[in-house]
Formats: C-alpha cells, sequence, structure tokens
C-alpha cells in the first residue's frame, strides 16, 4: 500500500521548488544549481566551478522511497535516495532494481543523469534504460511526467542530460526478482585481449549469466567473472569486503588468479552489489597514499611532488604506478575512511590536485573494436587495473547515452573500458585524455560524460545531436535557468 503521508510530504517539496524556481524566473537570474549538504558529495570528477555564480536550491530533502509496487515490480522514489538504501527497501519485499550502480552512496538521480552501468548492463543498459518513468521540473516550474508514452523525446533524452533540460523530483525505477546469493566464476587470463574475446562470447550466449565484468590487472594479466543469482548458499568460498580484514574487492580477485584458471566462490546478493564500494574499485589506494597518509600522518606523496611541474617525475611515476591497497593493518586503522563515500569526499578536497595528475575516465566502446582500443590502451596511458562492462546498446533517441547505437549499426553491445589511476608516463593529463577521446569517437564509441572531457564545442556538438537538444531546451524553458550541458562537462 503507498504511503499517503510520504506523498504528500513529496507534493509539498515539490510545489515548494517550484516556487523558489518561479520566483528566481521573474527576478531574471542568471542560472540555477541544486545545493547539497558536505557529506553528500557528487560522484564524478568533473569541475564544479561553473556553480561559483548561480543561485542555489536546497534539494537534499529529495531522499524518501514513496511506494514499493510489488505487482508492477516498481520502486517510486525521490532522486536523492541512494543505491544503499533503495536495495536495502527493494530487498525486504524480494526484489532489486535492473542496474544497481557499485557504490552505495550514488543517488537514484545520479545514476539516471550520469548513466551509470554495472554488470547486469549487458542485459539492461544503462541505470536509466531500467526506469518507468520521470517526473521533472522545468525552467519555470512546471511539472511534467516523462515516459515512453508521455512526453517521449524528453524521457529519452532526460539521462545524460546532468540536469541542464530540468530538474528531476521523481522517478519510478524497474525491478527484478531477487535471491539472497550470487555464485559467481572468475576466469583468468595470461592475455587480456583473449578475455574481451571470452567477454564477448558470454555476452552473445542464448543463457548469459545473470552478471558480467572483468578487470585487467597488467599486460599479461586479465579476468571475467559471471555471476549467477541462486537461491541456496552453494558449498564455496564466501567473500563479503564488510569485513574489516578483507582485502579490497579488487586485490582479493588478483590474489586468487594464482590458484587455478578458474576461481569459484559464492557472496550474498548485497555484499555482491556493492563489493566495489570499499576501496572505490581501487581509486582508494591512491586517495589513501595521497590524502589519508598525508593527512594523519603528516606525510604521503604529496612531499615528493615538485610543484614547479605540472606531473610526476618519471621516477616518481615508477613509484607510484603500480597501485598498492593498504595493508591489513592500515585497512584496520583506517577502515571507516575507506567507503567509497568517505573517500570521494576525500576526492573532492583535492579535486584539483587529483584532476591533474590521475585519469578517472569511461570510454564505451564498440564490441567489434574493443580488442584493438584495449590493446591500445594496454601501451597507452598503461594505467592498470582497467574495468571491463558490457553494455547493451540502445536505439532509443537518448542524446547523451554512451550506448547509443546508429540506425546502422552491426554489432548489439558496447565494452566500457573504465581507467582510473595514474598514467604509465609523465605527460599532461589533457594530452592523454584527449587522445583516449579520439580513439573512442573515431571507433564510434562514446564517453560517460561524469568526468572531464577535453572536447572543444564543436567536437561536443559533432558527437551529440545539438537540434534535438536545443528543441528541448526551448520546450523545458531552460535557457537562462539551467546550465547549458556544455557548461557542465567540457573543462574551462
Amino acid at each position: 500500500m503507498q504511503d499517503s503521508n510520504s506523498r504528500v510530504a513529496h507534493s509539498e517539496k515539490v510545489e515548494l521548488l517550484a516556487k523558489q524556481i518561479g520566483q528566481f524566473k521573474s527576478k531574471g537570474g542568471s542560472s540555477l544549481s541544486l545545493q547539497y549538504s558536505a557529506k553528500q558529495q557528487a560522484n564524478t570528477s568533473r569541475s564544479k566551478s561553473y556553480k561559483k555564480s548561480a543561485a542555489k536550491l536546497q534539494f537534499e530533502t529529495f531522499d524518501e522511497i514513496l511506494h514499493i509496487d510489488k505487482d508492477r515490480r516498481i520502486a517510486v522514489v525521490e532522486p536523492r535516495v541512494t543505491m544503499q538504501k533503495l536495495v536495502q527497501t527493494t530487498l525486504c519485499h524480494g526484489l532489486i532494481p535492473l542496474i544497481v550502480p557499485e557504490f552505495k552512496g550514488i543517488t537514484v538521480g545520479g545514476a539516471i543523469l550520469g548513466e551509470a552501468a554495472e554488470s547486469s548492463s549487458h542485459h539492461w543498459g544503462t541505470f536509466a534504460n531500467g526506469c518507468a518513468a520521470f517526473e521533472v521540473l522545468t525552467g519555470e516550474g512546471r511539472l511534467l511526467r516523462l515516459s515512453p508514452s508521455e512526453n517521449s523525446d524528453l524521457f529519452h533524452a532526460f539521462p545524460g542530460s546532468y540536469g541542464s533540460l530540468g530538474t528531476l523530483v521523481l522517478a519510478e525505477v524497474k525491478l527484478v526478482p531477487a535471491k539472497e546469493f550470487v555464485h559467481l566464476r572468475s576466469h583468468f587470463y595470461s592475455n587480456p585481449l583473449e578475455a574481451v574475446s571470452f567477454l564477448q562470447q558470454l555476452v552473445q550466449k542464448k543463457n548469459t549469466p545473470d552478471f558480467l565484468d572483468g578487470m585487467v590487472f597488467s599486460k599479461n594479466s586479465a579476468v571475467i567473472i559471471e555471476g549467477s543469482l541462486q537461491t541456496e548458499k552453494r558449498a564455496l568460498p564466501t567473500y563479503s569486503s564488510e569485513s574489516i580484514c578483507a582485502d579490497w574487492y579488487y586485490h582479493h580477485i588478483e590474489k586468487m588468479s594464482t590458484r587455478a584458471p578458474i576461481y569459484e566462490e559464492v557472496m550474498t546478493i548485497s555484499d555482491y552489489l556493492f563489493r566495489y564500494d570499499r576501496g572505490a574499485f581501487w581509486m582508494g589506494a591512491y586517495l589513501f597514499r595521497l590524502s589519508l597518509l598525508a593527512r594523519f600522518v603528516g606525510q604521503g606523496i604529496f612531499k615528493c611532488w615538485d610543484s614547479t611541474k605540472d606531473h610526476f617525475s618519471e621516477e616518481q611515476l615508477k613509484k607510484l604506478h603500480r597501485v598498492q591497497s593498504p595493508n591489513l593493518c592500515e585497512r584496520i586503522l583506517f577502515y571507516p575512511w575507506l567507503t567509497s563515500q568517505k573517500l570521494w569526499q576525500l576526492f573532492h578536497q583535492a579535486e584539483k590536485w587529483i584532476q591533474d595528475r590521475c585519469i578517472i575516465q569511461d570510454f564505451c566502446i564498440p564490441e567489434r573494436d574493443a580488442r584493438k582500443v584495449l590493446e591500445d590502451v594496454l601501451k597507452d596511458p598503461g594505467t592498470f587495473p582497467l574495468w571491463l562492462c558490457p553494455i547493451k546498446g540502445t536505439k532509443a533517441p537518448q542524446i547523451f547515452a554512451p550506448h547509443l547505437l546508429s540506425d546502422t549499426a552491426d554489432f548489439t553491445h558496447f565494452i566500457n573500458i573504465g581507467i582510473y589511476g595514474l598514467p604509465s608516463y609523465s605527460a599532461p593529463i589533457e594530452e592523454i585524455t584527449r587522445s583516449l577521446e579520439q580513439k573512442t569517437t573515431a571507433c564510434g564509441g562514446r564517453k560517460v560524460l561524469y568526468s572531464r572531457s577535453y572536447y572543444t564545442e564543436e567536437e561536443f556538438w559533432k558527437i551529440y545531436s545539438r537540434p534535438a537538444y536545443t528543441a528541448l531546451r526551448q520546450m523545458t524553458r531552460s535557457d537562462g535557468v539551467w546550465h547549458d550541458i556544455t557548461e557542465k562537462v567540457l573543462s574551462r
């Protein structure tokens, strides 16, 4: 049964927000931006400088789950609901979202507007593809319902638009039946290109696994992991990253690569969905060295940094390039600070420093070109580990979708290559990223726009449909209220 009190409270919040937008519009302000508390840091590595002169709207109260419709398998939620809260609630009903992004603190709104993907994306696409409807406030404070049959152009274009077409105030998230456990089979390869070929084979199977992703640990070590939902726990080793003593998931899997070509284990569904949360994949290892030690011990790699240069020396890179997770004592001592939420807070405290020295990018490559692009990435930038995630393509008119298929596409999936860490050589990050952007565009792929982008505006609009976007900006009266997407995603 729907919680009528929650619905009433939600309507009141929407009315107040709409009134604030209308008042701003009448005063002729330049732009609006949503304001969150310091604890609600966005999972994005882009600059927020565009917000400095914008008027602020308080938005942090939009964090309620309004209703779980078990019959329709729909969760009706506000956009600031976190993945952790959403999963905890839906599991009580034996259900989970179609796609669950890997960090507990990612919000529903962030996952929609950021086109988040995870290991079930080979079935469903991105998180936004797993939503049935949205409710959005336009630039004049008008509430619109978006669905495949209501304002469909805006429904498809809204994901990936980063709030430049309106403010999301409600989402209907599709759900599927959950099971208590996930059985995992890790397939290890000495040749990462062979690992990609195996991943492509699994994607095309009739009975595709429930979950699929992979990691590349080095030029001669990779893993593809398939997961299947199980009702009963099998007699296999059990892993949980929630244990204070546990290795981070990526490190745990890398250690298992020395045992056999195939390693099997079991995890609870909650542990599996957020297996990369502790340590934020492996970026926590960098942030740990860069921030935690600098803060608590007063040293770390900040001391070896030559402030007269824009990048690391070759000698420094040799020491820092191979990511090293905190050891057991460090993991225990700093356990509360090593979740993705805490690490993102640390990231934003040293944002400019890290942006200029680390690569944090996701590139969606057509599956036919995945081997070739990966071969290039192994050499340049030579960052390890890498994350591999297959994503089902879409032909819906999603203007900014990283997994958009052309009408003539002869493939069905993209392989997301996640590059998080230090390059293997000393060069400006802008130069390295621009090269990756150009390679991606050349093969018909796209990047995920949560990260820093170095396209010129001309290059950007050659990739994305400016006429379609402009028409929707006019329809939603966004000009002069919400920042244009190029102000948000292009580095300036």
